[in-house]
Formats: structure tokens, C-alpha cells, sequence
């Protein structure tokens, strides 16, 4: 710890003086005669008698300075403590009790599309909420990740999940390769990317459910997705798909939270290029047993978004151990998730899912409400809480220079 001194133009010490600094207990209060008479004779035994009256100021100052500093101290580590604690419970339910609908909407811009959705929503909740939409995995639904909308809903947060017609369960059922087609073929996937948008202009009109109507809060929607709703979610972030570019992004959007992260396939582009311009702070979460089922590439590259993408800012969450099916936010595998590798059981379920759910809730706290306390948890707080079984890694934006 350094002090640093005031500059003054009446106190000079010569080259040769010795200086002694005495820390006084706290029942020493320097007002008092006695402490102030000891280091005034403390001060006049100096070889230097003439800079004695200089120097017993300065050990008065010295006093009242470690005092200081070291209340400051005291106050600091009781907020450090304060906010680890604070950390810890974001992984807790939140204090509205979540009510939820399922609904559905028709696209009439194509062909009257059908989009079921499932809605979590704080119950009683007050004034203008925030919306997180989320899109589920291939072979997925609306009934998917239950664990991020009950946590997110419990914490005052709106959340949408929707369901892909073409790439769900239903689709998964009548052709099981219509899942992997979608990961490598945007084409394919164009449905699903349209759907998102849709969703927005949705929550835009404000007019979701007679239960929340008029009480969505229109500037403040995020998008989140796990595995091939990852891929989309990357996609209406910012990432460039050959022969579409940015077409399918959303940059009115908050912020992304990216659950089992991919490279772009092949059919997708090039992974130098694809996420060179995102549009809006991203999460990504994975693990080191988080294999993609079709066995495309290794868990270790889930990071490559992450890597290269440098404009906006980041953060990678890499939980040991953890497969793609930790992330799909299920307690129970389903029965075809045995045969299916990357979705082995995860034996830290639990653990890893309170991780998950803290990190992400901080995140939203941050990019839908404004909050520079959910922002300092994740670049202090919650790395030193997950580093017992991972590590969140944080990634600032670097600004772009036009040449």
C-alpha cells in the first residue's frame, strides 16, 4: 500500500533526515492532549530539532491518513464480501412468483407461418418488463430450457420461447436428417432466423397476451438460444452467412446469450470472416464435454466465436465437464438423448446449472437494465465463484479504426 503525500510548500525535509512513522491504536485519537504532547517530544528528540514542529504535523497527518486508509479498507472488503454474496444468490429464484401461457402467432408474411410459443412471466410484477426471446435446439420446442425461463421470469424478466416449425421435435420425428441439414445449410435454417424477427416486431406491438399487454418494454430485448438456437442466435447477432450477410441480423437487439456456441459450418461461411462485425455484447456459454451430437468438431472449438470476435464485448463461461446436454436446461435427458453423443448426463447437473443460471441473469442485468453492479460481477466477482469447475472469461470490445 503507498500513501501518497500532499505537495506543500511549507513542510522540506533535509537529504539526511530520518523520518519514523507511528501507527497509533484507534484509542489514540490525535485531538487528545496526551497523544498530541508524545509526538511533539517525539518529534523535538529528532537530530533536526528545527523541523520538529514541521515533523509532528506531518506524524499527525500520517495518523489521520492510516486511519483513513484504513477504514476505506475495512469498507471495501465488507462490499467485496457483500457482493460475492451477492454473486452467490444470483443463482437463487427471484422474488416474483412465475406464471406461464402457452400461446402461438401467425406469420401472414409467409404464408401464414405458424409460430408456437411458450411465455414466463413475472406474476405482479410493476411498469414496463424486459423480454429475453429464446429458440431452442434442433429436434427441440417451446417447452425447452425451462431452467433459464422460471430464473430469469423469477428475477422480473419477460421471457418468449419459441418454436421452430421445420426444425422441432415434430420435424426431428418425421426426418431425424432434417436437423443436421438445418446446421450446415442456412437455407435451410432461414425459417428459424425469420422467426426471431418476427418475434420482435411482436413484443414491439406490445400487444403479447391480455395478461401482459402494454407492458413490454420494447427497447429492451435480448436473444438467447442453445445449440442449433445457438447457431441462430450468433446469426441475428451479427454473423455474416454466405450468401445472406447480415441480412438476418438484429442490431436493435441488447445483447445475445450464445448456449453450445458453433463455428459456422461449412454451407454457413468461413469462420475468419463470420464474426467480424457482430452487433451487440454476447455471453457464451459451453463445456469441455460439450460435443455436437453429429461429432462435426471437438467441444474446444464451441470457443470460436468467442475468439474471433473482437468489436463488442464478451464473455466465455467453459464449465468442466459439462456435455450439450447440461445446457439444455432439462433435469431429465429425454429418451432419445441417450442414443445421441455430446448428450451423456452430466454428473455437476445441478452445479453447473446454478453457474449458468447466475452468470446469465448478471448479464441481463447488465445489457437489458442498465445495472454497472450485475456488470462488475461479471468481470470480478463471478469468475473467482466459478473457477472451483470452470472459468468465465471476459473479452473487451476493441474499437474499429476506418483506414
Amino acid at each position: 500500500m503507498q500513501l501518497r503525500m500532499p505537495q506543500t510548500n511549507y513542510f522540506m525535509l533535509p537529504p539526511s533526515a530520518t523520518v519514523c512513522l507511528f501507527v497509533l491504536p484507534q484509542e489514540h485519537d490525535v485531538s487528545n492532549k496526551r497523544t498530541k504532547t508524545m509526538l511533539t517530544n517525539l518529534a523535538a528528540g529528532h537530530p533536526h530539532d528545527r523541523v520538529g514542529d514541521a515533523l509532528h504535523g506531518q506524524l499527525w497527518f500520517l495518523h489521520i491518513s492510516l486511519r483513513t486508509c484504513m477504514r476505506s479498507l475495512l469498507s471495501l472488503a465488507m462490499l467485496l464480501a457483500g457482493n460475492i454474496l451477492y454473486a452467490e444468490d444470483l443463482s437463487k429464484p427471484g422474488r416474483y412468483r412465475v406464471q406461464t401461457e402457452l400461446d402461438q402467432w401467425t406469420d401472414p408474411g409467409r404464408n401464414n407461418r405458424v409460430i408456437p410459443l411458450k411465455i414466463y412471466a413475472p406474476a405482479n410484477s410493476k411498469g414496463r418488463l424486459p423480454v429475453v426471446l429464446f429458440s431452442h435446439g434442433g429436434g427441440g420446442s417451446r417447452e425447452g430450457n425451462p431452467l433459464l425461463g422460471d430464473h430469469l421470469a423469477s428475477h422480473g424478466f419477460v421471457c418468449i420461447h419459441l418454436q421452430h416449425e421445420g426444425t422441432d421435435d415434430r420435424a426431428s420425428r418425421r426426418s431425424p436428417r432434417s436437423i443436421r441439414d438445418a446446421a450446415n445449410d442456412p437455407k435451410v435454417c432461414a425459417d428459424r432466423f425469420r422467426d426471431v424477427a418476427f418475434a420482435v416486431q411482436q413484443v414491439e406491438k406490445n400487444e403479447l397476451s391480455q395478461v401482459l399487454r402494454g407492458r413490454l418494454d420494447p427497447e429492451r430485448i435480448g436473444v438467447s438460444g442453445h445449440s442449433l438456437g445457438g447457431i441462430t442466435t450468433q446469426v441475428i447477432a451479427g454473423q455474416d452467412v454466405k450468401g445472406y450477410g447480415q441480412q438476418f441480423c438484429l442490431p436493435k437487439l441488447k445483447g445475445a446469450v450464445i448456449l453450445s456456441p458453433s463455428l459456422p459450418r461449412p454451407g454457413f461461411g468461413d469462420s475468419a470472416t463470420a464474426f467480424k462485425d457482430m452487433k451487440m455484447p454476447m455471453l457464451s456459454i459451453t463445456g469441455t464435454a460439450d460435443t455436437p451430437p453429429d461429432k462435426s468438431f471437438p467441444a474446444k472449438e464451441r470457443r470460436v466465436p468467442f475468439d474471433r470476435t473482437s468489436n463488442v464485448e464478451q464473455w466465455l463461461l467453459v464449465l468442466d465437464g459439462a456435455t450439450h446436454f447440461t445446457f439444455s436446461g432439462n433435469l431429465e435427458r429425454p429418451r432419445i438423448a441417450a442414443l445421441l453423443p455430446g448428450m451423456e448426463a452430466d454428473p455437476k447437473l445441478v452445479e453447473n446449472h446454478d453457474k449458468v443460471k447466475a452468470v446469465t441473469l448478471a448479464f441481463w442485468r447488465w445489457t437489458l437494465l442498465d445495472d454497472p453492479i450485475a456488470k462488475d460481477q461479471l468481470t470480478t466477482v463471478l469468475p473467482k465463484i466459478v473457477q472451483s469447475n470452470g472459468e468465465l472469461e471476459y473479452k473487451p470490445a476493441v474499437q474499429q479504426h476506418a483506414k
